[in-house]
């Protein structure tokens, strides 16, 4: 019997022989993916289960010629840099840094990615108003909690708390319409 193609599965009657036939094809490939970038069993499954979620709920909007595993893979690494977000906000620190990238064995076209999205946030840091700057600077490059900033700065707890989350928004705004335009030109 031949095998389905990817695309023909995306439009089966029978969606969980379909979500079966896709999860037995990319599951081991995704989660080996993710165990190397996360480095807990817990957590890679995690990810892998977040982007099958996500891809069956897209599945009726996915453009595709023959094979998911592009959209799959691409789905895997934003949601490891999620994660790694959400977790650096618990004080979880996971190697996102170029030097930790670089001793988890990514691949050249990762590490030029990953490069390029450095350019891009040092690019709109700089960007930012001075004092919006100097206070995303302290907290996410020296690491200070906000009471440390609003020491070293001579302002209230609530200013540094309200400028800092300011400036993420201001990024994340930023950051989304750059990586999508990156998206589409890769």
């Amino acid at each position: 019997m031949e095998h389905p193609r990817d695309k023909e599965l995306l439009s089966w009657t029978d969606e969980q022989a379909a979500f079966r036939v896709l999860y037995d094809r990319y599951w081991k490939p995704l989660y080996q993916k993710a165990l190397a970038r996360l480095g807990t069993d817990a957590d890679a499954q995690d990810a892998v289960q977040e982007v099958f979620i996500s891809c069956w709920r897209n599945r009726q909007t996915i453009q595709t010629d023959d094979s998911i595993a592009p959209y799959l893979f691409t789905a895997l690494k934003y949601c490891i840099i999620k994660m790694v977000y959400r977790a650096a906000r618990k004080g979880v620190i996971l190697p996102l840094s170029l030097t930790g990238l670089e001793q988890t064995e990514l691949s050249t076209e990762e590490l030029l990615q990953h490069k390029e999205l450095q350019a891009i946030i040092a690019r709109e840091v700089a960007r930012l108003p001075d004092q919006m700057r100097r206070i995303y600077q302290l907290s996410r490059t020296e690491a200070l909690s906000i009471t440390e900033i609003a020491q070293q700065l001579n302002l209230s707890e609530q200013t540094v708390k309200n400028t800092l989350t300011t400036a993420l928004k201001k990024l994340r705004r930023q950051l989304s319409a750059s990586a999508l335009s990156l998206f589409f030109l890769l």
